[in-house]
This record gives structure tokens, C-alpha cells and sequence, in this order.
């Protein structure tokens, strides 16, 4: 087996079994990425002669990329993890493509197009059963493109989410005025024994390493069938 396919099932392994602890906890162990990004650099004894200043491009630019994600708020730090270690373990595949980076856009998109619809769907649910067309009429400060934006950016908790991200307040004054918090940041995440409410608004947060894991074996499928066929 050549380096670059032990770097492919190292790569697929590790978002695997991120991705299992991210969709059941959204605590991911840190051992994960100490082993599977210390196999990978230890790699680089048998192969340091296929690396080029193309791969050091892509490694550094990949963890420029996870850490400017994560100061921001825009993921966890598990996730910036994710594109850091992946960044060690694949840099670069099919001659130019950087991987880390590929991997973490178009998951990203996804994930973005998923909760879009998911909170359209469910707030046009909400319209339907209570025949309101302001179904935040309780946000009585908001403006009305902040409410637009909250209808494709959040929803009311259903009993089923496990977790989520509180993106509303109330005035401690005038506890029944309330207003919109829209948080980012994965890090932010709460559980049901958290949430004082389970009828709250409520930010989407699906596990963004299981869409990172499907869209790597999407692109690495011919070379994982080639090992095998």
C-alpha cells in the first residue's frame, strides 16, 4: 500500500470517528486529533521527497484558514481542529487540490443550504398552524429585515433537538420585550437540560465534521474503490 493511500484512510478514519462523537455529544476528545495528526507527520519520513512548496502552501494556508474560523465564531474549535489535521494528513491530492480547504467549503455549504431550508420549512409550519404572518411578533423591537433574516436564520425549539444555540434575550426590566442574538459560534452549543425553554427561537447547529466526512469520501471515493477493486 503507497503512502498517499495510507494518508487517504488515515484522513476518512479520523473524520469517521470525529464524526461519531460530534453527532452524539458535539464533544469531540482531543486525543483524536493528537494520534491521527501524529501518524500523519510521521509520514513524511517515508515520503518528504513528493513534498513541494505547493504542500507547505496549502498546509499553512489550511491552518491560517481553521484558526481565523474559530477566532471569528464561524465553527467550534473541534472543527478548526478538523482542517488543521487534515491539513497535515492530506495537504494536497489529485496534483492541486487542496484538500483541507475543498473538504471544509463545501461542507460548509452544505450545511448552510441544510439549515436554511430546515428553518424555512419549520417556520413556514409555524405560520400555517397559527394563520399569523408575523410569527415573531413578540420581537416588538427588532426591525423588520432583522425579523426577514431571523426567518431563514432561526426557529422555535422542537422537542425532538437535542442541540442548539439560544438566539434570543429578554430586557431584564421588561422580560416580555425580546430580541434576537444571533450566535455563531459552535462553541455555544447547549442541551436540552441547558435551554430554559424548549419553546424558545433557536439556532440550528448540525454536526459540521459528518459533512466534512461525507463530502472527503465523495471526493475520494475512486481512489478508496481502487484500493479495494
Amino acid at each position: 500500500m503507497e503512502i498517499e493511500q495510507i494518508r487517504i484512510i488515515l484522513l476518512i478514519s479520523m473524520l469517521g470517528i470525529a464524526a461519531i462523537f460530534d453527532v452524539k455529544s458535539r464533544m469531540i476528545p482531543d486525543v483524536i486529533w493528537i494520534v491521527f495528526g501524529g501518524i500523519g507527520a510521521v509520514l513524511y519520513a517515508w515520503d518528504y521527497d513528493s513534498i513541494t512548496s505547493y504542500h507547505v502552501i496549502a498546509i499553512i494556508t489550511s491552518v491560517f484558514v481553521g484558526i481565523v474560523l474559530w477566532r471569528w465564531k464561524i465553527t467550534g474549535l473541534a472543527d478548526a481542529f478538523a482542517v488543521i489535521v487534515m491539513a497535515v494528513i492530506l495537504p494536497v491530492h489529485y496534483e492541486f487540490v487542496m484538500m483541507p480547504i475543498v473538504i471544509l467549503v463545501t461542507a460548509f455549504f452544505l450545511v448552510v443550504m441544510f439549515v436554511t431550508v430546515y428553518n424555512v420549512s419549520l417556520n413556514l409550519s409555524d405560520v400555517l398552524r397559527s394563520r399569523k404572518i408575523n410569527i415573531f411578533s413578540e420581537f416588538k423591537s427588532e426591525s423588520r429585515h432583522k425579523k426577514a433574516f431571523a426567518f431563514f436564520a432561526v426557529h422555535r425549539k422542537r422537542k425532538y433537538e437535542k442541540f442548539v444555540i439560544p438566539t434570543e434575550s429578554s430586557m431584564r426590566i421588561m422580560p416580555d420585550v425580546k430580541s434576537f442574538v444571533f450566535l455563531s459560534s459552535r462553541d455555544k452549543v447547549m442541551s436540552d437540560s441547558q435551554l430554559q425553554s424548549n419553546g424558545m427561537y433557536v439556532q440550528s447547529v448540525p454536526p459540521l465534521i459528518i459533512y466534512m466526512f461525507g463530502v472527503a469520501v465523495f471526493l475520494l471515493l475512486p481512489e478508496i474503490m481502487s484500493m479495494f477493486f
